[in-house]
């Protein structure tokens, strides 16, 4: 039997969604959508990206390849989710 902490999409999300929320809109979560845009729409800068990456990094225990900062990944709240269950699925 594992050690690993086994996180589930919906709680990766939730998680991601309170951190850009905190970090980037002063606490407030309304609006964010799975699918708003982060990146495209200015709520995150690429300064903003990397401190997402270091968040998803030590949260999950994950690491992430310069490979994968993309828009796809990125932009959305959903592209992170995925990006971090490919990551720790790897």
């Amino acid at each position: 039997m594992s050690s690993e902490p086994t996180f589930q999409r919906t709680d990766i999300l939730a998680e991601i969604r309170t951190f850009v929320a905190n970090w980037f809109r002063d606490g407030k979560a309304d609006g964010l959508d799975d699918d708003t845009p982060l990146v495209t729409s200015g709520i995150v800068d690429s300064a903003g990206v990397l401190e997402v990456v270091e968040f998803l990094e030590q949260r999950f225990a994950v690491r992430v390849q310069d490979a994968d900062l993309s828009l796809g990944n990125c932009n959305t709240l959903r592209g992170l989710t995925e990006l971090v269950k490919s990551r720790l699925s790897a």
